[in-house]
């Protein structure tokens, strides 16, 4: 549902661009009406481990929709997720891999490759997934970089839109790019491949505390590829433990909603565990099945998402700016730095001139924000303010900062989407001033509205 509004229906207007030269068109990219048509996409991947794997556990983690992972399990949880009724996505990995994506793959093995693809034993083999009512999406060739399997992966994905037109179809892009040239190597991604929806996995806390230098860059390179190419675009984040490899600490309730309220303030609108069960250490659930302490924070961080999640899923991001808080150092206020690729606020920022200031209260090292700034397709305005403060082992609570806004005297008042509820709520404004309290790693979603003369 969108922002729509209680009593204020009778009284209201949104404030901002009225309908008309300036409104924002209705997509009409395949992934944005697959996207508008079905609930917000929140799933965990599950490689199902251990078995036997329980569904009511995994249905009250608060998913929508689960994406099976290995194929040796999809003959024992397919049917059971199809009898239980939850929606899944299927993960179609190393489709052409043995003539598309070795250092010897060229133009002939590509041809070789493509003519292959319709046979009897691929129909056979996808008419096996399909008899499980509930397959509404598939993922093609996780992370592809070379250009051979690229293209394959794009005739991949449109052989099943013909074989299954009412599903999603997509790949999921390698956060390194070519090399860690990640621009051009996402503008190609996109373009070759075509997917419905652009996506990418970032795994960004390290041990024991701690967020990537290069998170906010990725965060953007997807979203301006995304926007540029017209489709939508998601994310798969960090929900597992390891010390294997690469050093990873299991998310907090602070940073698991970091995790999922940042990439929605710029517009993502579907969100992948990985993983709901074990690739590591331990993912939602420890080897034994037992929920681990993630598990418990996704349970109402979930709820809270889908229910912001059923708006943004129709608005369309126009800018990102971040908020620079301060800490106490010796007696001295200092602001902290930009994170790489952002951009700071400042008065007009996304064309928008309602809010015309805002800051960050609370003095603490971290605790910074995060404003986005939307449309719908009608051009009415809507922003979503962050509250990017988390650490490892520490709760939403313990993060919890204020934020104040002041707006143009035009603005009398907005509307939130209550996270808890889903329903939307007037926020009475005092004297064009606001201050909202955000625990960590959260956002709200509002809209402007203004009371009609």
């Amino acid at each position: 549902m969108l922002l729509l509004l209680i009593a204020c229906v009778l009284t209201l207007v949104t404030c901002g661009t009225a309908v008309g030269a300036d409104a924002v068109a209705v997509p009409r990219h395949r992934g944005h009406e697959w996207v508008r048509s079905h609930p917000f996409t929140l799933m965990g991947i599950v490689r199902m481990t251990p078995k036997p794997f329980d569904h009511h556990q995994y249905r009250d983690a608060g998913f929508n929709a689960l994406l099976a992972w290995e194929e040796g399990t999809f003959d024992e949880l397919l049917p059971a997720k199809a009898r239980a009724g939850m929606p899944f996505h299927v993960n179609l990995s190393g489709w052409g891999n043995e003539l598309t994506n070795r250092e010897d793959s060229n133009e002939q093995t590509l041809r070789q490759a493509i003519r292959q693809l319709d046979s009897e034993e691929n129909r056979a083999y996808l008419q096996g997934l399909l008899k499980n009512p509930g397959c509404i999406g598939f993922l093609v060739n996780d992370e592809p970089v070379r250009n051979t399997y690229l293209r394959y992966t794009r005739q991949v994905i449109k052989w099943l839109r013909q074989q299954h037109p009412e599903a999603i179809v997509y790949s999921n892009a390698h956060p390194e790019g070519y090399d860690g040239e990640l621009d051009r190597y996402l503008d190609e991604f996109a373009a070759i491949v075509d997917p419905d929806v652009l996506m990418i996995d970032f795994y960004p806390l390290s041990h024991p505390d701690g967020t990537a230098y290069n998170y906010f860059k990725i965060l953007t390179a997807v979203r301006r590829t995304a926007l540029e190419q017209g489709m939508p675009y998601w994310i798969i984040i960090q929900s597992f433990e390891t010390h294997a490899g690469m050093d990873r600490r299991l998310p907090s309730e602070s940073d698991l909603r970091f995790q999922m309220f940042a990439p929605l303030t710029y517009g993502y609108t579907g969100i992948v565990y990985f993983t709901y069960d074990i690739a590591f250490e331990r993912g939602l659930i420890e080897p034994t099945g037992t929920p681990t302490s993630a598990y418990h924070a996704a349970v109402q961080a979930n709820r809270e998402v889908l229910n912001v999640g059923t708006v943004m899923r129709s608005l369309t991001s126009t800018d990102v700016r971040y908020l620079a808080g301060r800490h106490e150092e010796q007696g001295v206020l200092k602001t902290h730095p930009l994170p790489r690729d952002t951009k700071a606020w400042q008065p007009g920022a996304g064309g928008d001139s309602s809010i015309l200031d805002v800051a960050v209260e609370t003095t603490a090292e971290g605790c910074d924000g995060l404003l986005g700034y939307f449309r719908d397709d009608d051009g009415h305005r809507y922003f979503m303010l962050t509250n990017l403060w988390h650490n490892g082992g520490a709760n939403a609570s313990d993060r919890t900062a204020t934020f104040s806004v002041r707006f143009h005297p035009s603005i009398e008042q907005l509307i939130r989407v209550d996270r808890m509820t889903g329903v939307s709520e007037t926020v009475r404004l005092d004297q064009g001033h606001v201050t909202i309290r955000i625990p960590g790693g959260t956002g709200d979603l509002f809209q402007y509205v203004v009371l009609q003369k």
